[in-house]
């Protein structure tokens, strides 16, 4: 257990702090659907919150508050009996309640600065977990509930194997690399901005047959290619069916990438290492064929622009990003049609008791990447889509119809 840990938020965690209270909150929900053979009672669940925070986890102990002198922000441990005592006032445990109503309503509601997480578990085999952005990314997210499922299915006393002393990723992302250090970046006194939008964020959530997983898997092999190309650019695709485009069209994405292995990094962490990039799929004839076309057409740029280190120009352009945000400057991501984040092949635990997988991202005020996230999953033989957008501007119905064509897509696999 980790005592009396402080440590000052780096540039931009206190950027995205100082958003939360200006604007909104940046947060981070995760669905995990259990098998019926493993239901998980209230007593089990909590003994094993604490378990998890005590053995593997002091990350769910911070908070975050000012330093002594004022002049910045730091993360804080509390004092072990206060972060039981949080964790288990943000702890639910229902039965009888619709978890898709809860999946949508936890996306929209904020975090304050003492409590960081919130767990609820509902009839006994669904988990829902949301998270401050800025604590975890969505991979570190799932691998932190896969713990505390073990922990829940039993809770012999054996001695961890690996302590998950997690930091935010935007400390190493900003300030530990030579060719960009923010960290003494002025955070000027600022007015918020007139009347800010607070936009609320839906949810749409659903899967696939282990068969149409098989089927892609296997056409992505014998191209060579990453299934996170062919799934990205089959939902572009889907998007143009959906949008009645009757002319050639170029679409945006933000492909949130995965580039850990070009980077060595000076930490260990289960999670990811995640930049964005710009990424257009033009569109003429839309069919399967075409799709699988751009998807190798894609998966060959992308690796090209990696293997050129332009991850390290995107982080000086997010740097430029929070500059902005630091000098409350208007800014737009209008022209980006969505933006697509796959976790990939995720392990379940022991016995697969996770059936379904499902994560997204508040979208207040679309101030980090799109109106539109689409979140990618693939679990237990089930590939699981999350589309989360803002009810401010997207149409429910456009969401639908924007379902349709994937499942239309995907069948023709």
């Amino acid at each position: 257990m980790i005592s009396g840990f402080v440590r000052e938020l780096g540039a931009a965690e206190r950027i995205y702090c100082r958003e939360q209270t200006d604007h909104g909150n940046q947060t981070l929900v995760q669905v995990l659907i259990i098998s019926n053979a493993h239901k998980i009672n209230e007593l089990t669940a909590r003994q094993a919150l604490v378990k998890l925070y005590q053995d593997y986890c002091p990350v769910l102990g911070y908070k975050i508050c000012p330093s002594d002198d004022q002049t910045t922000l730091v993360y804080v441990s509390k004092d072990e009996q206060q972060a039981e005592q949080d964790l288990m006032s943000n702890f639910k445990y229902q039965q009888g309640t619709g978890w898709h109503e809860v999946f949508q309503d936890e996306l929209n509601i904020p975090f304050d600065n003492d409590n960081l997480s919130r767990w609820i578990i509902i009839n006994g085999n669904i988990l829902i977990m949301s998270f401050h952005h800025g604590l975890v990314d969505a991979k570190n997210l799932f691998y932190i509930s896969r713990q505390y499922l073990s922990l829940c299915s039993t809770l012999i006393s054996v001695k961890p194997k690996n302590t998950l002393f997690l930091e935010p990723m935007e400390k190493y992302l900003f300030n530990k690399y030579s060719y960009e250090k923010i960290s003494d970046l002025e955070l000027k006194p600022r007015s918020s901005r007139p009347d800010p939008i607070i936009s609320r964020t839906h949810v749409r959530h659903f899967y696939f047959s282990s068969q149409i997983l098989d089927r892609l898997i296997e056409q992505s092999h014998s191209n060579k290619i990453r299934l996170n190309s062919i799934l990205s650019v089959i939902t572009a695709t889907a998007y143009y069916l959906a949008s009645d485009y009757n002319e050639e069209k170029t679409l945006k994405i933000h492909m949130m990438v995965n580039i850990r292995p070009h980077l060595k990094l000076d930490y260990e962490q289960p999670g990811m290492f995640v930049t964005v990039f710009d990424c257009f799929v033009n569109i003429n004839q839309p069919s399967i064929s075409s799709s699988w076309l751009n998807a190798i057409q894609q998966h060959n740029d992308l690796h090209r622009r990696i293997n050129e280190k332009e991850y390290i120009m995107n982080c000086k352009n997010d740097t430029n990003l929070l500059n902005m945000i630091n000098n409350n400057e208007s800014f737009s991501c209008d022209d980006v049609h969505f933006a697509f984040s796959n976790l990939g092949l995720l392990s379940n635990t022991d016995d697969n008791q996770i059936e379904e997988h499902y994560f997204g991202v508040s979208l207040i005020e679309q101030r980090w990447t799109s109106a539109i996230l689409v979140g990618v999953s693939t679990i237990n033989g089930r590939l699981c889509f999350t589309i989360a957008y803002s009810k401010n501007k997207i149409e429910k119905a456009f969401i639908e119809k924007w379902i349709e064509k994937i499942y239309y897509l995907l069948e023709q696999i």
